[in-house]
């Protein structure tokens, strides 16, 4: 069943894919057993982390970073849970700064091989969830790129990399009565965000189901500036899938009066937002269902001359993404391998 409503959509020229992290040299993360990791946030209580000053903010709950692979007959589950009034925060305030928020999520090379299980969930109720980067970058300053712009990059129950999988993956992200903001501002702020998707080349020769639930909350992605950039992404992949032979792709968005918003704010900005989607280039062999069900508000906009907003709705969208460079870590953000990339 493949259901589609149309909000958006305005045209535009491909563009290459974002720059994909080199993984050469990054840690290995090798799951041969049964692996379950578990955050919880109990109501009222706070996960914080903030950097200043030119500065790098990495923040993994329930999470992987670096090559992961989970191999033939291995389980792994991935489980956060935000109770009423749980706050978690990643900040980076200053020019250059780059934060990067991951739950239930794996973050670099990601692949499964026949036979694994991988099982991501992120659940919230009344809960607040923010990533933010902040400012435009200088060219007089000391530390990790912080001559760069803002960069935002927030996954929830999420895959960023390449992403392969032939087991059994499910990804879900279900939020009730909460509120999950990513932000980047200042001119050439990136700002992407990810909910129950995956982020890289995508193959999937095994079943995949992404699946968001929204019950009265407000899912925000912005970046502000001139040619800033605002992706998000809901049960989707994004820049490149493949569903091979014999391969299953389910994906489903839910709302129940919520809001879903993306904001590229400036001249030049570009906003893309994709719910229940493939995005990239994109080739089916196998079965896909795609389906959104809103009842509420979503919207993409673009605000500025010469701007640019796409929105897909369990829809194909053979358009090669807009051209950025994501926060590259394993290698480029991991302690003593910082790179100057």
């Amino acid at each position: 069943m493949k259901s589609l409503a149309f909000f958006a959509l305005s045209a535009i020229a491909s563009a290459t894919a974002f720059a994909q992290p080199t993984l050469a040299t990054s840690p290995k993360i090798s799951i041969s057993g049964t692996s379950s990791q578990t955050v919880t946030v109990n109501s009222g209580s706070q996960a914080n982390n903030r950097a200043d000053a030119n500065a790098t903010a990495i923040q993994d709950l329930s999470s992987n970073r670096g090559n992961i692979n989970i191999a033939s007959n291995t389980k792994s589950t991935q489980e956060t849970t935000l109770s009423s009034k749980a706050e978690v925060e990643n900040h980076a305030k200053n020019a250059g700064d780059i934060a990067v928020q991951n739950v239930s999520s794996n973050y670099g090379d990601f692949s499964m091989t026949n036979g694994g299980k991988s099982k991501q969930t992120t659940a919230m109720t009344g809960g607040t969830l923010s990533n933010v980067a902040n400012g435009s970058g200088s060219t007089n300053c000391h530390g990790v790129d912080c001559d760069k712009v803002a960069r935002a990059m927030q996954n929830v129950s999420s895959n960023v990399g390449n992403v392969s999988v032939t087991g059994n993956s499910e990804q879900e992200s279900s939020l009730t009565r909460s509120t999950v903001s990513n932000e980047a501002t200042g001119a050439g702020a990136i700002a992407v965000q990810a909910l129950a998707s995956n982020t890289g080349k995508v193959t999937v020769d095994g079943k995949s189901k992404q699946s968001v639930s929204l019950t009265g909350t407000t899912v925000s992605n912005t970046a502000s500036g001139a040619k800033t950039t605002a992706v998000q992404n809901l049960a989707s992949n994004y820049d490149g899938t493949k569903i091979a032979h014999g391969g299953s792709s389910t994906q489903t968005v839910a709302g129940t009066n919520g809001t879903v918003t993306n904001k590229a704010n400036g001249v030049g900005s570009q906003a893309f937002q994709n719910l229940s989607s493939n995005f990239g280039d994109v080739t089916i062999a196998g079965s896909s269902t795609q389906m959104t069900t809103v009842n509420g508000t979503v919207m993409n906009w673009a605000n500025g001359g010469k701007s640019v907003a796409v929105q897909n709705l369990a829809s194909n969208d053979a358009c090669d993404p807009p051209k950025f460079k994501l926060p590259d870590c394993p290698t480029g953000y991991c302690w003593n391998t910082a790179s100057s990339n």
